[in-house]
Parts: C-alpha cells; structure tokens; sequence
C-alpha cells in the first residue's frame, strides 16, 4: 500500500492469524526498510519489495525499531542479500540485537521454561533458534530527539515500555509516524501498546500520549496498518 510519493506500507501474513506492516521509505540516493518481519516473512517480504520495483540488493539503511523476534526475524537474511545496508536502533536496543543481552521476552520464556506447554516450548525453541543465528552489527545506535537526514527527514522519538529502547519515527515530509509496537488502532481509534507484550506499561503510556501529541497526518502500527489522521 502506498501511503505517500515515497512511502510503501507492506502487509504480509503471520504467523497466529495476524498480519505484520513493514515500510519501505526512499529518496534519491537511499532505499530504506523499517522492521523485517519474523523469520517466516523474509522471503515474502523480499517479494514484496521487488514487486514494488525496487532491488533488495540495493537496500541502505534497515532500522529496527526494538528487539522483539517479530520485527528482527529477516535481518540476517537481508543483510547477507544486501551487505552494504547500515544497521540503525535505539543505543538500548543493540545489546540484545547484538546478543550482549538476552532478548528480554525471550529469557522471560525461558525462565519458566519447565513450566511451559508443549507448545509454548516449540515455539520459544524457534525464537531462540532466531536469536542464535543472528549475526549482525549495529551501524548506528539512534538517541532521542535525532534527526536521520534522508528520505525528508526521520526523527527519531524515543518511545520506551514495550520494550527499553524501543523508537517510533516520524518522516517529517510526509508528516506519517511508524509507530511500531508503541500504538495500536481499532475502529479508528488509537490505543497504547498490548499490555500483554509489554515489558513497562507505566512507560508505554508514556510513550503513547508523547506520540499523540505530535501534529501526524497519519499513524502506521506494526500490527494494525495505516490509519488516516488528516
């Protein structure tokens, strides 16, 4: 779905019955992607950018807006097809991409691992699979209140509780927010981030009302879609 003259909002099927929305962004001289789906999704979200009329290969930039395996599942895999794309996350966020730390839902599971289902042990086994295999450098570690100078303008707004360094990015020539997992949508209306998922709820609604302050012409959730504001 093209949101703007150089904004394309992707939805590929997940796993759970769900969908996910990464967004591709360019101008001139930059071909960006924002999150890269789960592990399932690489091949299906590489399909969707070549149908799009653009080259993986030529990807320059992959910013990953937190930790979770469902928005870092096709990272390795892209930046082996495309090698000379910089890496971009908040400076919270690169121990656990890194794998300094465990990610943080990740060692939750497996803490309680004993206590789990079967189930539920299959799938933080595939998660923890996802996180071993992922070789990967951060190239720049993003702050709050940063101003990315391509593609018009992304600013990088600090938006933890979901997770700790978890970033949502405004693209100021469009005046759209990729929002992540910080906010959802439902029947038009915005909400904060699934309490569920969430690591700080207490931050998250932080977050939410920061976002919503911001003047947005419209808003794209990872797992909701594009909702129109303006």
């Amino acid at each position: 779905m093209r949101i703007a003259d150089n904004i394309i909002m992707f939805k590929l099927e997940a796993p759970y019955n769900q969908y996910t929305y990464p967004v591709l962004i360019w101008d001139e001289n930059h071909l960006v992607l924002i999150d890269t789906g789960y592990p399932t999704q690489t091949e299906a979200l590489q399909k969707a950018v070549v149908d799009a009329g653009f080259n993986v290969e030529t990807l320059t930039e992959i910013i990953i807006t937190h930790q979770d395996w469902d928005h870092l599942g096709g990272l390795s895999e892209l930046t082996k097809v495309a090698p000379k794309a910089k890496i971009l996350a908040h400076m919270d966020e690169v121990p656990y991409i890194e794998k300094q730390k465990t990610p943080i839902k990740l060692g939750a599971m497996l803490e309680r691992y004993d206590t789990l289902t079967y189930e539920q042990k299959v799938a933080c086994n595939v998660r923890k699979e996802m996180y071993d295999n992922l070789n990967v450098k951060v190239s720049q570690l993003l702050t709050e209140g940063e101003m990315i100078p391509i593609c018009g303008g992304i600013d990088v707004i600090h938006t933890p509780g979901h997770t700790p360094g978890h970033i949502a990015l405004f693209l100021e020539e469009s005046g759209i927010m990729v929002a992540g997992d910080a906010v959802n949508h439902f029947d038009g209306q915005l909400e904060s981030s699934n309490p569920v998922f969430t690591q700080d709820m207490t931050l998250a609604n932080e977050s939410f009302e920061k976002i919503k302050a911001i003047d947005m012409n419209g808003i794209i959730s990872y797992h909701c879609g594009y909702l129109k504001l303006k």
